[in-house]
This record gives structure tokens, C-alpha cells and sequence, in this order.
């Protein structure tokens, strides 16, 4: 990476971390823009060439998010992965960014980035080939992501809502046992 943009990449890095530090502190809607770029010791015109404001700083982790999960996925085998390999995935991914989730979750934006991510994850379904992936059209993969997704982001609010979470594979394994129990 070039100095100028290592630099800038360094600079973005601290306005997020300001914005997580300033979250921990008070609600998103009390937050400014001032206050981000001065605890991140940089300028409003710093800020600017990043984000056009605090909302955008939501919307840039949340596409972060989607392009590192499709990251992790692409590590799997796509031949020979297993859903029950892939849910597993799922929930150590969030455990490994639960510090920053947590911080969402108290103030009430975890939930809300729903809608704006399950926009964007229905590419996440064509990029990622698995053997269960049956559904046809748009309108299915919409469907199914809009069930699937909407289910995991619920189990992971309430999840890192907690004061003591179980670790990410017991709690895989719960849902994956809850799953397959068949009620006679």
C-alpha cells in the first residue's frame, strides 16, 4: 500500500474507532460529527473525505461485514462444505467481532442495519455455491436470505445481549440440534 494511502486508510481506521469509543459513551443520536473527528484528533474536513456523515459510518461496517463473511466463505470447499460447517462459521465470525457488535446491540443499531444488510445478501448467496442452495429465481434467494438472515441476526442479538454468551460453537451446535429434533 502507498504512504498516502496507508495514511488514509490509518485515518478512516481511527474515525471508526472514535465513533465505537464515543458509542460506548452516548446515544448514536446525541453523537456529532465534530465530536467523532475530534476524538479521533482529525478534522471535520478529515471526516468528510470518508463518511458524508455518521450514518454513513453504519453503512460502510455493514458492507465491510458482508465482504469479510464473503471472505470466510470462500475459505470453505464449496463441494464438500456441510450447512451445519457454514452455521458454525456464522456464529464464530460474529464472536470474533462481538466486542463492537455488543456496543451496536446496546444502543439499539444492531437490529435496526437489518434491512440495510439483507439488501446486499442476496449477492452474497449467488457468490457463495453450496449443495443446498436450491432456490431459482430472485424472488426465491430473496425469500430464503430474507428468512435465514433475519432468523441469525435475532439469535445473534439476544445472543451478545447477554452478560456471559456461551462460546459460538455451543451455541451453533444448540441451534443446529434444535434444527433437527423432529417432534413425534
Amino acid at each position: 500500500m502507498e504512504g498516502h494511502a496507508k495514511i488514509a486508510k490509518q485515518s478512516q481506521s481511527w474515525v471508526i474507532d472514535a465513533f465505537f469509543e464515543l458509542l460506548v459513551q452516548e446515544d448514536y443520536e446525541s453523537l456529532t460529527v465534530k465530536a467523532i473527528a475530534d476524538q479521533a484528533q482529525l478534522s471535520r474536513r478529515t471526516f468528510y473525505r470518508f463518511f458524508k456523515d455518521k450514518t454513513a459510518i453504519l453503512d460502510y461496517l455493514d458492507q465491510q461485514f458482508l465482504t469479510d463473511y464473503a471472505k470466510a466463505l470462500q475459505m470453505l470447499n464449496s463441494e464438500t462444505v456441510t450447512f451445519d460447517e457454514v452455521v458454525v462459521l456464522f456464529f464464530r465470525f460474529m464472536w470474533d467481532r462481538r466486542h463492537r457488535l455488543r456496543i451496536l446491540i446496546r444502543r439499539n443499531l444492531f437490529m435496526a442495519r437489518l434491512p440495510t444488510v439483507m439488501a446486499q445478501a442476496p449477492k452474497l448467496y449467488k457468490h457463495f455455491e453450496a449443495p443446498w442452495h436450491r432456490a431459482g429465481n430472485a424472488e426465491q434467494v430473496k425469500l430464503l436470505m430474507t428468512f435465514m438472515l433475519g432468523g441469525y441476526w435475532s439469535v445473534i442479538n439476544d445472543w451478545l445481549a447477554q452478560t456471559d454468551p456461551v462460546p459460538p460453537e455451543e451455541l451453533a451446535n444448540n441451534l443446529l440440534l434444535t434444527l433437527k429434533t423432529r417432534r413425534a
